[in-house]
């Protein structure tokens, strides 16, 4: 067997390493639209589709192809997931605010599984929930308050007992956890490209390979890019941790780098010695920093996270890639996840960025009061179902609907601070996480 480390590093994901669409052609010179919409991923391509709707006449313009950033690289579990956890969250914003939030959650899954009948995107979904799972006895306790909470508030969480993990047939070294009821596990590359179909199909203008290198809204909306400019009435800031190169709302979010594997395919003797596994349910462990880990369709293991990484500015260009280190970290806790699969090698390695916010939540809405500029993004490593949802409730705002959802998060993210401050926050929290964690794998070695 090869080792982990010689598996090779994808250029985008092992979602879309084979299935690069044929590109829409770059923007060529200057254009008008009612609404630019910047970024081709989940965010960008559901609200054209949203818009599309009112009658409006929408513009996409993507540096690289749609659903090649985030929407197209991640682990791919559609989920509820959102802030750090419920008790920050009980604690920050109360009992009441908490509630609207963790329906909010719930809301962009019901949503998301809407869209997916609705415009008949087959993308492997599994609608089997995901489980928060204790690797180390030490996590229990915190976990089963955090569902305890989440139920109370109304959230579909249920507690799974160490006999319920195993009547579920869930890998032995997840001892028990906290599933949540609405979401799966799904194929990305499969979901941003069929959004991507749905939208041109609807008549969304989309230009790829069109890097956008300002956005202005005096006198009037402009937004500028290397092969000419697009006027429009609004403008959607929809480009995640990429939005920290262009400017407008990137100071509200932190750029990190997600680093994510997937092994060959298990034979029926290797998924046995698992347990069987056999409703995929998406499992990621209760540490500070989440493993994440979920059987694919074709019998892979996709997995990561673990150790996010920050670079000096939070610029994304040139800055990710394969990092030896960041690797061996993520096989090692695969590897102690499942021994059973000592034969089993990663196939390939892949990352990208995501966009974090201070206080963990996702930032929507118009920037200030002009409610030319709008914005969605920083969804904390939680964006497939909240990228999706924000759709349907920016195209309202532009078009002048009241959106019930729109009164979750009132204001925009709270602003980071500039450099060296950032990174030595970023770098000081991610030590602090990361120490911890470091901690309860040690006592998880020690036990076994």
């Amino acid at each position: 067997m090869l080792s982990d480390l010689t598996a090779p590093f994808l250029p985008i994901s092992a979602y879309l390493d084979d299935v690069e669409p044929v590109r829409e052609p770059a923007l060529g010179g200057d254009a008008r639209a009612d609404v630019a919409v910047v970024g081709g991923g989940l965010t960008g391509l559901s609200t054209a589709l949203a818009l599309r709707r009112h009658g409006v006449d929408v513009v996409v313009l993507e540096r690289d192809f749609c659903g090649s950033g985030a929407s197209g690289r991640n682990a791919g579990h559609l989920t509820p997931t959102i802030g750090k956890d419920l008790p920050t969250l009980l604690m920050m914003y109360g009992a009441e605010r908490t509630a609207a939030i963790v329906r909010f959650a719930d809301h962009c899954v019901h949503r998301t599984e809407h869209l997916l009948a609705e415009l008949g995107i087959d993308c492997d979904y599994a609608p089997s929930g995901n489980v928060m799972a204790v690797v180390h006895p030490a996590q229990e306790k915190r976990l089963r308050r955090a569902a305890a909470a989440a139920t109370r508030i109304g959230a579909r969480v249920r507690f799974l007992e160490p006999d319920d993990m195993r009547a579920r047939g869930l890998p032995p070294a997840f001892l028990c956890g906290a599933l949540e009821g609405a979401g799966g596990t799904l194929d990305p590359g499969k979901l941003a490209l069929g959004l991507r179909r749905a939208a041109l199909a609807a008549g969304v203008r989309i230009h790829e390979s069109t890097r956008v290198t300002g956005v202005a809204t005096a006198p009037s909306p402009l937004v500028d890019t290397e092969h000419g400019a697009v006027r429009a009435e609004h403008v959607v800031m929809a480009s995640n941790a990429w939005t920290r190169e262009i400017g407008a709302p990137g100071v509200k979010i932190l750029p990190l780098y997600i680093t994510l594997f997937e092994t060959a395919p298990l034979d029926d003797g290797a998924r046995a010695a698992l347990g069987g596994w056999p409703n995929r349910e998406g499992v990621y462990t209760a540490h500070e920093v989440l493993e994440s880990y979920r059987l694919s369709a074709h019998g892979t293991i996709i997995g990561g996270s673990k150790v996010p990484r920050y670079v000096w500015g939070g610029r994304p260009t040139g800055r990710g890639g394969p990092h030896a280190a960041t690797q061996a970290r993520i096989a090692g806790a695969f590897r102690a996840r499942f021994p059973a699969l000592a034969e089993v090698p990663i196939a390939r390695f892949w990352g990208g960025w995501i966009a974090m916010t201070l206080n963990f939540l996702p930032s929507i809405g118009p920037l200030g009061g002009d409610r030319r500029l709008w914005h969605a993004l920083g969804y904390n490593g939680h964006g497939v179902a909240q990228a999706i949802a924000v759709g349907e409730i920016l195209a309202n705002g532009i078009v002048g609907r009241d959106d019930e959802w729109a009164h979750v998060f009132p204001k925009p993210a709270p602003t980071l601070p500039p450099e060296p401050f950032l990174w030595l926050a970023a770098r000081g929290l991610l030590g602090l996480f990361g120490a911890i964690d470091r901690i309860t794998d040690r006592r998880i070695r020690a036990r076994r």
